[in-house]
C-alpha cells in the first residue's frame, strides 16, 4: 500500500508572507465507533411463566410479532427470537411483556437472557 501524501505546513512570515516550514505525514483517520445497544447481537430472550396458561397466554401475545416457542422443561419458558430486521425489537418485546403481565394476575415476570436475569414489573395498578 502506498504511503499516503505529505503535508506541507505553511508557517505565517512577517509581512503577511507565508513560508513552508516542513511536511508531515497526515494523520491517519481516526475510526468512528459503531453505535451499539446492550442488545446488539442478542440471540435468544426467556420469560419464566408461573403456569401452562400465562405461557400459553403470553406464546398468544407473542406470535403476530415475535418468533417464539415453548421450551420443555420442569419450568413453563417462552423464548423469544428477536427478528432478523433491524428495528426497536426490545421495547416492542417489554411493551408486549406488560401486556401480559397487565392481563395476568401476576406482579412480575423474570426474563433471562444469557447469563443475566432481569425482573420485569407489572403495571402498578393492575395489582
Amino acid at each position: 500500500m502506498p504511503d499516503p501524501p505529505a503535508v506541507t505546513v505553511l508557517t505565517p512570515k512577517a509581512g503577511g508572507r507565508t513560508r513552508a516550514s516542513h511536511s508531515l505525514p497526515p494523520a491517519p483517520p481516526t475510526p468512528v465507533p459503531p453505535t451499539a445497544s446492550a442488545f446488539d447481537g442478542v440471540g435468544t430472550v426467556e420469560i419464566v411463566a408461573p403456569d401452562r396458561f400465562s405461557a400459553t397466554l403470553l406464546l398468544g401475545y407473542a406470535a403476530p410479532t415475535f418468533p417464539a416457542e415453548l421450551v420443555p422443561g420442569p419450568a413453563w419458558i417462552v423464548r423469544f427470537q428477536p427478528p432478523a430486521a433491524e428495528g426497536d425489537w426490545v421495547n416492542d418485546l417489554l411493551a408486549l411483556v406488560e401486556r401480559w403481565l397487565a392481563s395476568t394476575p401476576l406482579p412480575c415476570a423474570k426474563m433471562r437472557q444469557g447469563s443475566r436475569t432481569y425482573l420485569i414489573r407489572g403495571p402498578l395498578d393492575a395489582a
